[in-house]
């Protein structure tokens, strides 16, 4: 049967976090708990190879005083390293492989040394290593945290994990402990038994014809393979629907992941499922949307204040003729932290893992609440971008929806640098003369002007995050710029942390760049422009597109604009991005 596999799995997402921590393990690996022996010194020629010439060499004149080897300088002794013991208590004999695993990791200073930014590497390059979740995970004594440790001094800190390998019959607890240095100060290694717990889950597999959510007589699909995969690990199962689209499955009762996969055209939605004895699962296949669900969104307001509650207006539409069921909203799959995430309490059914039912020909309206997050202020702005469908499976054929509101208040900044670079990537001196425009799209266009300096070096400041900037660049005679011209750039609070932006020239002519003009009704407002000495100033007032927000400018042309979307490439481009349960 023709099974096409969603590329987006969540599994498949969890497996590369495990595949980068183990490469941090690696790279990390235990440190000697010593100092090395010091490398003896030697008087004796640093080459083994013999003369160039057969010729014996001189002998040492009468007139000059005789070479002899040098002294042998003494060597200082290393310095004195802490010494920390490291203990684990409360781990059982064994486990089931449905249970958490929760001890108490001790350290204790040993030495006469106080040892500071304390951490663990634990490792995790073998199936049978405990996983640790980050938060809390091993608390402060995490990567980039660290404790300090008096000589005599004790610390403890209660730690749980998750077995990782249910099929195996052991776990382990093992790892290095480093000083603020990464230089290894005591190790540990504990181990417990692991037993299978019985689970068994059921279902019947059927295609919805006609989208009702419920299984109607003639809809069992027979010869349709589903995987269950290990929420905390590489372990997958398989089973395979009978005649009459029975299904079971005999496995360690554990988290598991099922579905987000299409077989024959039937929409099968990812989700979570914990098996025990006598689970019954779901195993509906929904049909496709066909192009039927569209989706808009709008924000109750134009402008917010960070922390304020908004109201977002989720419209969705089915046209087909179909009833859509567990319609939910994927929100931020690039993860921006100005975005909302469309998972609190006040997204209601539209949560990814409840679902909503569009009928044939409806159109909904939900009344979505969220928080405006902090992050918000300095980009100038709130963003809402989901994509909407079964969850997790087929999200080519999702459709999105966006919406902006202000966040006022920040003030930006841009400094950049007109500059020839060579083919190595070296700068090799800045060219001054150059006009630079900044403009924004909006009714007075042109915030700035400036000219460089004799470094090529130009800066704008006052200005507001969240507008579409361009810089224009008009070279002297004899110049002209490699790249983008216009070029789009981006803005973000706050002031003092401005971008840094390389604009690259060469020698040659090239056309000048239109450059938008401020109508009549800008005058009052009309930019300053300031010579090549110095290179800062520039900008107008506030209502032009200077004054109150921050500012970090992204770049170069077509990164700018990526940044930027919001129907499409960057918000809904990443949407191989799954979320954890």
């Amino acid at each position: 049967m023709n099974i096409s596999r969603s590329a987006r799995s969540l599994a498949r997402g969890f497996a590369a976090l495990t595949a980068a921590a183990v490469l941090t393990s690696v790279f990390a690996g235990p440190a000697a708990a010593e100092d090395p022996a010091p490398t003896p010194t030697s008087t004796a020629p640093s080459t083994s190879e013999a003369p160039s010439s057969s010729e014996a060499p001189p002998a040492p004149s009468s007139t000059q005083p005789e070479s002899k080897p040098a002294a042998a300088q003494p060597q200082a002794e290393p310095a004195e390293r802490a010494k920390v013991e490291a203990s684990i208590t409360g781990l059982e004999d064994e486990y089931a492989s449905n249970e958490d695993v929760h001890f108490k990791f001790k350290l204790t200073n040993t030495g006469n040394v106080t040892a500071t930014g304390v951490w663990v590497s634990q490792h995790i390059d073998q199936p049978t290593d405990l996983q640790v979740g980050y938060d809390p995970g091993w608390g402060d004594l995490t990567y980039g945290r660290g404790i300090k440790l008096e000589p005599g001094q004790t610390y403890e800190v209660a730690v749980t994990g998750k077995i990782r390998d249910i099929s195996k019959d052991t776990l382990h607890v093992r790892g290095v402990v480093f000083d603020n240095s990464n230089f290894g100060i005591g190790e540990f290694d504990a181990k417990a038994n692991v037993t299978s717990a019985p689970g068994e889950a059921s279902g019947v597999v059927y295609g919805d014809k006609n989208g009702n959510g419920a299984r109607d007589n003639g809809e069992e699909l027979a010869g349709v393979k589903f995987t269950l995969r290990y929420v905390h690990g590489d372990v997958t199962y398989t089973a395979t629907s009978d005649s009459a689209g029975n299904l079971t499955f005999k496995v360690p009762a554990a988290d598991y992941y099922i579905g987000g996969e299409v077989v024959d055209g039937w929409l099968f939605p990812f989700r979570t499922v914990h098996i025990g004895e006598g689970t019954k699962l779901d195993l509906r296949g929904a049909p496709p949307l066909n192009g039927a669900l569209t989706a808009s969104m709008k924000f109750a307001q134009d402008s917010y204040k960070v922390g304020d509650t908004v109201h977002l207006a989720v419209t969705l539409a089915n046209s087909g003729k179909t009833p859509l069921v567990g319609i939910v909203a994927s929100c931020n799959r690039v993860g921006n932290p100005e975005i909302l995430n469309g998972s609190g309490p006040g997204w209601g059914d539209l949560v990814w893992t409840r679902g909503v039912t569009i009928g044939a020909g409806e159109t909904r309206t939900f009344d979505v609440t969220d928080t405006v997050p902090a992050a918000a202020f300095n980009r100038g702005f709130v963003i809402a971008a989901c994509d909407f469908g079964y969850p997790e499976v087929d999200i080519d054929h999702h459709v999105d929806a966006s919406a902006k509101a202000k966040v006022p208040g920040g003030v930006a900044a841009l400094r950049g640098d007109v500059e020839v670079v060579s083919d190595q990537g070296q700068v090799i001196r800045g060219v001054p003369g150059v006009k630079v425009v900044l403009t924004a799209e909006q009714e007075c266009p042109v915030i700035g002007e400036q000219t460089t300096d004799e470094k090529g070096h130009f800066e704008f400041h006052k200005l507001v995050p969240g507008l579409d900037y361009k810089l224009y660049f008009l070279p002297p005679k004899g110049w002209k710029i490699k790249y983008d011209n216009p070029t789009s750039v981006d803005v973000y609070a706050p002031e003092d942390r401005p971008a840094q932006l390389g604009i690259q020239a060469e020698e040659g002519d090239a056309p000048l760049p239109a450059v938008p003009t401020n109508p009549a009704t800008c005058t009052a407002g009309a930019p300053t422009t300031t010579g090549a000495a110095g290179g800062t100033g520039g900008g107008q007032s506030g209502a032009s597109g200077l004054a109150s927000t921050g500012v970090d400018a992204l770049g170069l042309g077509a990164l700018a604009l990526i940044a930027l979307a919001l129907g499409g490439g960057l918000v809904f481009g990443a949407r191989r991005r799954r979320r954890a349960a």
